[in-house]
């Protein structure tokens, strides 16, 4: 079998990491802030039991957005 005989494969893409959904407290043994709801669980007004938690490890605290919110309504970081 030579190289023309061979299937090629496709190029792969680069793979972007969603902003790091996964961060866990660092200290469990901290109380943890309540650091209130995104802008667009805001606008819309959607009950908290709606909206899904996200950690910011900035403020050390958690806040509720909706939807695909990624922004801390606090301190503004996108990285958890």
């Amino acid at each position: 079998m030579n190289q023309a005989d061979e299937p090629s494969s496709p190029p792969q893409p680069d793979i972007i990491p969603f902003p790091q959904s996964r961060v866990l407290p660092s200290s469990r043994h901290k109380p943890i802030k309540y650091l209130g709801q995104g802008a667009m669980a805001k606008a819309i007004g959607a009950p908290e039991r709606q909206a899904t938690g996200h950690w910011c490890s900035r403020c050390q605290g958690i806040w509720y957005g909706y939807l695909l919110e990624v922004t801390c309504p606090a301190c503004g970081n996108r990285h958890g």
